[in-house]
């Protein structure tokens, strides 16, 4: 028997994940910007929306334009379509237990799906069967990636299978780049010569291909050649470029918590586990009750920085010690007027003045810690409350 664990009440815990759907609203747009009018722009909120909310960025991200969703599972599809929204939804990620369960289901609600091998068509195939309506199929290329998506040398085989078989109507093909946040990489035209030979072998077994996407983030900023019928950003739509970009994009989370505690301590203090800080002097520390467990990079620890938030003004100070599982230190310094309630900011938008230090980002969570924002917004955990801005 499951036992549902209660979730702990957000009233009785300081640490929130602020989500600005008019960020994801603002950067869909910019982005709509670098596109011709014939190219439509998929949101990708698999995830949870990177985080955010899958149907807060679902939904900010149509009001800016999007006419596309894009989600991983077949569950998150469903969870999309169920809310009405108005955009066609693309999944692409199942297994036969999934399949079997929910496809059927997705398929009746008019989603899309992927195939990328002889036994997702099958899958596919015989759920359209159970929902009597033929299913409006995206043939993945495996161009380079090595995940999921036929091999160049099976899309004649597929393509035969999917002609013969009146349940799948083939409505697109795609494929996924390996390489395109390294814009000087060779890679990304070697894929992109790959998925056109494949394309030509595709259309020779079923005719004309209705659509092709190969752009995630980085391509729709740098490729637009590559920009095709459909684009599929998805960082870059909460804030965070994978490469330098002359739109402006706004972070859509910001992670904030409060000090616990403040106390005075001597010069040589050792902090955390392991001691691998040690006060160079005298100074006051403040204990922020967020940690590891909440999404914190233990790898970043002693290596970013926080905003305080103080009667006196905000500053950017210096997390130090072992980030731990539930909490994290950081140097107030000697002549600090912080105190217990006061609000600290982990990453994103401070909202102070305009001459204010600035909050850090994501971005630089990622460079402290080894990683990528996408892994910084996403390692944000289900104990941390979101709250949605109006």
């Amino acid at each position: 028997m499951t036992i549902p664990i209660p979730a702990e009440d957000p009233r009785h815990v300081p640490n929130r994940a602020v989500i600005d759907p008019a960020a994801i609203t603002q950067n869909t747009r910019a982005l709509g910007t670098l596109l011709e009018e014939q190219t439509a722009l998929m949101a990708v909120v698999k995830a949870d929306g990177y985080g955010h909310g899958m149907l807060t960025a679902a939904r900010a991200a149509i009001e800016g334009g999007a006419t596309w969703l894009g989600v991983a599972h077949p569950a998150s599809a469903l969870a999309l379509a169920r809310a009405g929204l108005d955009a066609q939804i693309l999944c692409w990620l199942y297994e036969p237990h999934t399949a079997k369960i929910v496809l059927p289901e997705v398929l009746s609600a008019g989603v899309d799906v992927a195939v990328g091998s002889m036994d997702m068509l099958a899958l596919v195939s015989a759920a359209a069967r159970e929902a009597d309506r033929r299913a409006r199929v995206h043939l993945k290329i495996d161009t380079g990636m090595g995940r999921n998506g036929v091999l160049p040398w099976q899309v004649r085989e597929i393509g035969a299978a999917m002609r013969e078989d009146d349940f799948i109507q083939v409505t697109a093909a795609w494929t996924h780049l390996t390489s395109a946040d390294e814009v000087d990489d060779p890679a990304t035209d070697q894929q992109v010569e790959i998925f056109d030979s494949c394309v030509r072998a595709l259309e020779d077994e079923v005719g004309p291909i209705p659509l092709q996407h190969l752009a995630n983030s980085a391509a729709t900023l740098t490729r637009p050649d590559l920009h095709r019928d459909i684009v599929r950003p998805g960082i870059a739509l909460y804030g965070y470029p994978p490469v330098p970009a002359d739109i402006a994009l706004r972070p859509a989370m910001t992670l904030t918590s409060s000090l616990a505690l403040v106390k005075e301590v001597p010069e040589g203090q050792s902090i955390g586990y392991g001691r691998i800080h040690r006060t160079s002097r005298a100074t006051r520390l403040g204990l922020v009750p967020i940690g590891y467990a909440d999404g914190l990079h233990r790898a970043a620890s002693d290596r970013i920085e926080v905003l305080v938030r103080t009667e006196s003004g905000d500053r950017r100070v210096p997390q130090v010690g072992r980030i731990s599982m539930d909490q994290i230190v950081v140097d107030l310094g000697p002549d600090s007027t912080a105190r217990p309630g006061d609000k600290v900011v982990l990453f994103g938008d401070a909202g102070g003045e305009p001459d204010a230090p600035s909050a850090p980002t994501a971005e630089h969570w990622a460079r402290a810690a080894g990683t990528i924002p996408y892994e910084v917004l996403t390692s944000v955990s289900g104990r941390v409350t979101r709250r949605v801005l109006s």
